[in-house]
C-alpha cells in the first residue's frame, strides 16, 4: 500500500543547496536560450545584404544601398519582436507569467518579415510582380516557422454568493500556471513512464480547477491544494527534471516514481472529494424537494 504524498515533508532546498525559484529559474533561462535559436535564423540569413549594401555603395548605386540597407534593418527587427514573443511563450509555458502574453509578437513579426523580404527582392532587381510573390511566400514561412503565440486561460466562474470572484481568479490562474510549469519540464524528462504519470497528474489536476470553475466555493474546501500541492508538484517536478539531464540514478527514478505514484493518488483523492461534496449538496436539496412535494401534495 503506497502511503499518501505529503508536500509538507519535501526539503526546502532540493539540488545542491539551490532554492526551488534559482532551479526554476535555470530550467527557465536554458529553454529561453534554447529557443531563441528560431530568432536567430532572421539575424543571421539577411547578412548577405550587408555585402549587397555595401556593394551598392561602392557602386555609387544609392537604391540599392537603399532597399538592401532598409531590408536587413527590417529582418533584424522581425527577429527582435520574434524574440521578444518566443521568450513571452516559454515564461507562460513555464508558469512563470499568469496570463498569456497580451501582444501576439510571433505573428506580427510575420509584418517586417514580409517587408524584409520584399525590400531585399527589390535589392536584387526583380519585378514587382516577383517582389510580391517573394514577399508572400517569406511571411506565411515566417508564421509557419514561428507557429502561434499561446492563446490566453480563458476562465469561467460561476455565479456564487459570498465569494470573493477575483482572489478566485487568482488562484485558478496561479493553479493553471502550475499545471503549464509541470507539463513544460515534463517534456524534458526522458523516461516515458514518468511523462505519462505526470499527464495524468495535470489531467487530475485540469479536473479539479474546472470543476472550481463551475462552483467557486470549492476553493475553500480545495485551499490546500491550490496553495500547497500544486506548487509542490511543481517544485519537484522542474527539480528531477534538471537533474536527470546527469548520469541516470536508478534510487533517485525510484524515489521519483514512488513520488509520482502518491503524487497521483493524492491529486486523484481531492478531486473525488469535490465530487462527493457535489453529490452530498444534491441529496441534500433532493431530500428537502421530496419532503417538501409530500407535505404540500401535488396541488
Amino acid at each position: 500500500m503506497t502511503g499518501r504524498w505529503k508536500p509538507v515533508d519535501l526539503p526546502a532546498h532540493t539540488i545542491e543547496g539551490a532554492p526551488p525559484a534559482l532551479i526554476k529559474g535555470r530550467v527557465s533561462r536554458v529553454l529561453i536560450r534554447a529557443t531563441a535559436i528560431k530568432p536567430a535564423v532572421l539575424f543571421l540569413l539577411p547578412l548577405p545584404l550587408l555585402v549587397a549594401a555595401v556593394a551598392g555603395l561602392v557602386s555609387g548605386d544609392l537604391e540599392r544601398v537603399g532597399f538592401a540597407g532598409g531590408a536587413l534593418v527590417t529582418f533584424w527587427g522581425a527577429g527582435a519582436m520574434a524574440l521578444r514573443g518566443v521568450a513571452d511563450e516559454i515564461r507562460y509555458r513555464l508558469g512563470e507569467r499568469l496570463d498569456a502574453p497580451p501582444i501576439p509578437m510571433k505573428q506580427l513579426s510575420a509584418l517586417p518579415t514580409t517587408v524584409a523580404a520584399g525590400l531585399a527582392a527589390a535589392a536584387g532587381g526583380h519585378e514587382l510582380a516577383a517582389t510580391a510573390v517573394f514577399a508572400a511566400l517569406a511571411g506565411a514561412g515566417h508564421l509557419l516557422f514561428f507557429g502561434r503565440d499561446p492563446l490566453p486561460q480563458r476562465i469561467h466562474l460561476a455565479e456564487a454568493d459570498g465569494i470573493d470572484r477575483a482572489a478566485v481568479t487568482l488562484q485558478l490562474k496561479q493553479g493553471y500556471g502550475h499545471v503549464r510549469g509541470i507539463e513544460s519540464a515534463a517534456r524534458t524528462i526522458a523516461v516515458p513512464e514518468f511523462r505519462e504519470r505526470l499527464l495524468r497528474i495535470t489531467n487530475t489536476a485540469r479536473t479539479v480547477l474546472q470543476e472550481i470553475e463551475r462552483d467557486p466555493a470549492d476553493a475553500t474546501r480545495a485551499r490546500r491544494f491550490l496553495n500547497l500541492y500544486l506548487d509542490s508538484a511543481t517544485r519537484v517536478t522542474v527539480d528531477y527534471a534538471r537533474t536527470q539531464t546527469r548520469e541516470r540514478n536508478p534510487r533517485v527514478e525510484q524515489n521519483f516514481r514512488q513520488l509520482l505514484i502518491e503524487m497521483e493518488g493524492t491529486f486523484a483523492e481531492q478531486h473525488r472529494r469535490l465530487i462527493e461534496h457535489e453529490q452530498l449538496l444534491l441529496d441534500a436539496d433532493i431530500e428537502v424537494l421530496n419532503a417538501r412535494l409530500t407535505r404540500e401534495g401535488p396541488g
